[in-house]
């Protein structure tokens, strides 16, 4: 009897050994298939291979043509049928089948993007193709060697087709009555100008080089080769800029002022075809929920209303006497909330921003495991793209450390530059925001590759609302050194929130430019030009401005709710962890792994250095 026991015990460990090793092997597929996907994305753009550090196609660019996109549609149909029929997310480990269900809803809506090609924007003033050549090159593409040098010459003579692959899909697009909006346009051409200007496109004594002809010499000079050869290497170089490159960006020049002279958008996508269900699908997209374009108004008023009062305040606590609107306008018009209008201006307030991170920098402990493995710099908008930047902007950097994430600030303008908004306005972009995300996402070498690769469509309100939940968590860590900085936090929140009611005002109560300037001149402390330029933006990227607040909303609800199901469990490190750990995830994922993070801890099994 006892032999007969010992053989069904023997049977069960072996039967329980199979089938661990069958859910491996199945895990282990389907990973597999993820990086079948990344490798795909990555062959078919060079671009991006360069932003993720990749070695490879550094002499290319984008395929930015209508068969291109066919391509890329007929691929990810294929790669939805293929995981659909080959993988049971039922029979993967709880993590892998997290990532079935992620990469179910991303092909979907790749394929549903697809569909609406021609109603997105070709350029925008924030990210565009005309914008991004000049990124890539000065940011991305490294010069370690002399065939790096030759891949970078190679690029600039390929801005030629590249743009003639662009604007023949602009025109495409104008057959079929798509155009952009009116305002835009002079902030796209101020961008394209730019990059056709300064040595070597000009000629005579104080003439600055063009950002990308000084980044070039810059890398050439670093490198260990003759004089000679280094000189040879300028030469063909300028040479391409002064005929290949320039060539393609006078024709996208003349595209875009042909469109600016044609265009009848002066508002939102409602005047799109069918512009009134694409602005549903756009909502959908950035927030990565079911929310309609009337909730998001709804919410957006709704928030307004509520950080007001927050606002009032501590315009109380200061001891100002008049109402909210004039202590907006005291903020806006005070000199003392603004550093000069000179370079030592700019470079005190580079100095005060950097002074802001190495404080938030000793208390990360507090709320994650650890700092970021990615050091940070903080630093002023290169001149070619700084007049029609937002206020900052973060750029990652490499996942092994050869080049430190940035924080870009704009500093055209000093009084466009106001001191109480700055401290929100890092750790917004670096610490704990963008950079304390992105990094703990580049870094993890567990991580699959394909959620390290940046969506900007579908993960926004997922990087957006860490972001500005980030600002939020900086006052919990007490980082805030005045009741001005407070009140800037809540500039910050209340922007966001005035976002929610002009988005959605524009595309989907068909408010006019200027009701939607009046709205943020009315309810915010930013000056005006910095309204004009931000209605230019949500005019120019519909949607995307809807998924900052969602986000940030979202990342506070589930951390109560932790709190709450946790108790003296709850560990604020934990959930920041399980809220990044698998990188660039629409809301929905981060909310489905955190529960799940909830259930394991529960169990004793959740959470850890």
């Amino acid at each position: 009897m006892r032999m007969f026991g010992g053989l069904i015990a023997a049977t069960c460990v072996l039967f329980s050994s199979l089938q661990a090793w069958a859910d491996e092997a199945a895990d282990a597929a389907f990973y597999a298939f993820l990086d079948q996907i990344y490798e795909r994305d990555v062959a078919e753009s060079p671009m991006l291979a360069s932003s993720l550090g990749e070695d490879r196609d550094q002499d290319r660019w984008d395929d930015v043509s209508d068969a291109a996109l066919d391509r890329k549609d007929e691929r990810t149909r294929g790669e939805l049928e293929y995981l659909k029929k080959n993988f049971d997310p039922d029979a993967l480990s709880d993590r892998a089948k997290f990532h079935y269900l992620v990469i179910e809803d991303e092909l979907k809506l790749r394929l549903e993007r697809g569909k609406w090609r021609y109603h997105n924007y070709t350029l925008n003033q924030i990210v565009g193709l005309h914008l991004g050549v000049a990124g890539l090159l000065t940011k991305q593409h490294t010069v370690k060697k002399p065939a790096d040098a030759d891949a970078y010459i190679a690029r600039l003579k390929g801005v030629e087709p590249l743009m003639a692959d662009l604007t023949a899909f602009m025109k495409l697009r104008n057959e079929k009555g798509f155009y952009g909006p009116r305002s835009v346009y002079p902030r796209l051409l101020t961008g394209a100008r730019k990059l056709v200007s300064g040595a070597p496109f000009e000629e005579g004594e104080g003439v600055a080089d063009n950002p990308i002809w000084a980044d070039f010499q810059q890398k050439v000079a670093a490198l260990d080769i003759p004089p000679a050869r280094k000189a040879e290497y300028l030469a063909r170089a300028k040479s391409a800029l002064q005929n290949e490159f320039r060539t393609g960006y006078q024709n996208l020049i003349a595209q875009l002022e042909k469109e600016e002279r044609e265009t009848k958008i002066d508002g939102g996508v409602w005047q799109l075809p069918d512009g009134d269900r694409y602005y549903e699908f756009l909502v959908r997209q950035f927030t990565t929920t079911d929310m309609t374009p009337a909730q998001i108004h709804e919410l957006g008023l709704k928030e307004v209303a509520r950080i007001h009062k927050e606002m009032n305040k501590i315009k109380k606590e200061v001891g100002f006497k008049g109402d909210l609107k004039a202590f907006f306008t005291y903020l806006k018009t005070d000199p003392k909330f603004y550093l000069p209008e000179t370079d030592l201006g700019r470079e005190a307030y580079i100095k005060t921003a950097e002074a802001a991170l190495a404080r938030m920098a000793a208390r990360i402990p507090q709320a994650f495991y650890e700092l970021p493995p990615i050091s940070l710099e903080v630093r002023r908008f290169e001149p070619y793209r700084e007049k029609s930047s937002a206020a900052a902007l973060y750029e990652p950097g490499a996942a092994d450390n050869s080049r430190p994430g940035r924080v870009f600030l704009k500093l055209d303008k000093m009084d466009g530059a106001p001191l109480p908004d700055l401290e929100a306005l890092v750790y917004h972009e670096g610490l704990p925001g963008h950079h304390m995300q992105i990094s703990t996402i580049l870094s993890d070498p567990n991580m699959p590759k394909l959620r390290k690769q940046e969506l900007w469509y579908s993960n926004s309100a997922f990087v957006e609302g860490w972001a500005l939940y980030a600002e939020s968590l900086a006052k919990d860590l007490g980082a805030y050194e005045s009741p001005y900085s407070d009140f800037g936090r809540l500039s910050g929140e209340l922007w966001r929130a005035c976002r929610l009611v002009v988005d959605s005002g524009l595309h989907y109560k068909r408010w006019t430019r200027e009701q939607a300037i009046e709205y943020l001149n009315a309810n915010t402390a930013s000056p005006e030009e910095s309204n004009i330029r931000a209605v230019d933006r949500y005019l120019g990227v519909p949607g995307q401005a809807t998924s900052f607040k969602v986000g940030m909303i979202k990342f506070e609800e589930k951390r109560d709710e932790a709190r709450k199901a946790l108790g003296d469990r709850f560990d604020i490190r934990g959930y920041h962890q399980a809220a990044l750990e698998n990188g660039y995830v629409p809301l929905w994922a981060m909310e489905y792994w955190v529960d799940h993070w909830i259930e394991q801890t529960k169990r004793g099994e959740g959470g850890g250095e």
